[in-house]
């Protein structure tokens, strides 16, 4: 499809949903939407709600990771020991190797409760460098405008793909920025 785009005129390096033209996610939508193999579970967090304790990286990232992991491995879940190896990528967003250690650090803690058996390799690469990395953020940047600009429609192409989708603080009240 890459190839394809380009000989359509676009020069493009790689996908990136926010910055990608409509016909260009529009195809890779429709290419999602049929990897019958992905699952996607995902956790929506509004910052302004996160009470101020939590706000902590060291406490922050492990209370949600966990919360997402418990949907992605808990009982109704992956099945991870049908697997030799689980291997888990992260996009390489944050600069502040703090940020990056507090992430990595979480992930290790849930980690161990829910792979058990399965040994894992954490990596964390730009979203340039790896394809799953890229289908992360189309999946989640259609959620991230159903939720915020109740732009419904590449939502809709990949909602059959979704497993859960749990909004963190959904019951809070008081927004504490």
């Amino acid at each position: 499809m890459k190839h394809e785009i380009i000989d359509s005129g676009i020069d493009i390096a790689y996908f990136h949903a926010s910055e990608d033209k409509q016909f260009v996610r529009d195809n890779v939508f429709d290419i999602i939407a049929g990897l019958d193999h992905l699952r996607i579970d995902s956790i929506l967090v509004d910052k302004s709600k996160t009470e101020p304790s939590l706000r902590p990286l060291k406490r922050f990232y492990p209370e949600m990771v966990e919360n997402l992991l418990k949907y992605a491995f808990g009982s109704r879940g992956i099945d991870v020991s049908r697997f030799d190896k689980v291997f888990i990528f992260l996009d390489r967003e944050s600069s502040r190797t703090s940020e990056r250690d507090a992430i990595i650090k979480a992930l290790k803690l849930s980690l161990a409760r829910h792979l058990v058996m399965v040994p894992y390799v954490i990596c964390m690469h730009p979203s340039i460098s790896h394809p799953y990395l890229q289908i992360v953020d189309y999946c989640s940047w259609a959620i991230y405008v159903k939720n915020e600009r109740a732009e419904y429609r590449p939502y809709k192409k990949i909602s059959k793909l979704i497993a859960s989708e749990f909004d963190i603080f959904a019951s809070e009240l008081i927004e504490w920025y």
